[in-house]
């Protein structure tokens, strides 16, 4: 009994360090003005899988993107697209998803390019898509509760006082 409690201890532990760390560290990347976005599409297979989240750098300089670079750009539906920069014209970019036969056919200038991709991270834009819906609030509550709950029973006594954990 007692290595069980002990088992999910670190089990509790474990999993609410994981969500602080990915909390401050989603805040930080916000502040820093990079937002995450999830791919909904396989346009940018291999290299980008649909739900995966898509990290973007909204401080580029519009100026300072180059051939080759992935970026982000909001299409006239209010969509956000994020596409290989496959031309430079005196317009803006030419873009296209690397599994699209042809161009998008949109030019992205400095009103509608949002920033530039830095780095995806495959299959957890599904964990964010989840979480948004109601049972994934649901459970993330459930969990966060179980987790605080779990923690203050571990260091209260059998005489309801607390005690320092071995």
């Amino acid at each position: 009994m007692k290595k069980t409690k002990k088992v999910i201890k670190v089990l509790t532990d474990t999993l609410m360090t994981i969500i602080l760390v990915c909390g401050l560290g989603f805040i930080v990347a916000y502040l820093a003005g990079i937002e995450p976005y999830v791919v909904k599409t396989g346009s940018m297979r291999p290299g980008i899988e649909p739900g995966s989240l898509s990290f973007i750098n909204k401080n580029v300089v519009y100026d300072d993107i180059k051939v080759n670079d992935i970026i982000a750009f909001s299409i006239p539906t209010g969509d956000k697209v994020t596409h290989r920069v496959v031309n430079i014209t005196e317009e803006g970019f030419e873009t296209k998803g690397d599994m699209n036969d042809s161009k998008d056919g949109i030019v992205t200038t400095r009103n509608n390019f949002i920033g530039k991709n830095i780095f995806t991270i495959p299959k957890l834009g599904q964990l964010v898509n989840f979480i948004q819906t109601v049972y994934g609030k649901i459970i993330l509550i459930v969990i966060i509760i179980l987790i605080l709950v779990n923690g203050f029973l571990s260091d209260v006594g059998k005489n309801g006082k607390r005690y320092k954990s071995e």
